[in-house]
């Protein structure tokens, strides 16, 4: 054996990419995730926006984490305008029907009344259709015998 074989061993720090996530990154792109600025979330956590960046650009585990909270923030989202959707049916079917708006107000309620139920039919329709060629796919990979 002679000296060459043997890697030479670093000294200093470890890098960003060799050690594990630490919690104040984390807890930065908690925030970042959740629509805060990259500078919020950094100073929030007492660090430097750019350092944050450079987590996210050189860990391995950083971009997925915070892809992952950014989903996580969307996901919540979407539920509560999802639970506040019936009562503004009804409120859009309130300005509708009040015979005290203008008419003007009244043209437009009606007009995203008429899209939203649209929307739905069309939603549902495009939903039944990619079924069926789902089923029509997996019939011909399966060999069964379709009518086309």
């Amino acid at each position: 054996m002679t000296l060459t074989d043997f890697e030479p061993r670093r000294k200093g720090r470890p890098s960003i990419e060799e050690i594990p996530l630490p919690p104040h990154v984390q807890r930065a792109l908690v925030l970042r995730g959740n629509g805060s600025s990259w500078k919020d979330a950094a100073e929030s956590v007492g660090m430097d926006y750019r350092t944050l960046r450079k987590y996210v650009r050189d860990h391995p585990d950083a971009n997925e984490f915070l892809e992952r909270q950014t989903q996580d923030a969307l996901d919540q989202s979407h539920s509560k305008l999802i639970a506040a959707a019936p009562a503004a049916a009804q409120r859009l079917i309130d300005v509708i029907n009040d015979e005290g708006n203008r008419g003007y107000v009244v043209v437009q309620a009606v007009e995203s009344l008429f899209r939203i139920i649209d929307r739905g039919i069309t939603d549902r329709e495009n939903a039944e259709q990619l079924k069926e060629i789902r089923n029509s796919i997996n019939a011909l990979e399966g060999g069964k015998i379709i009518n086309v």
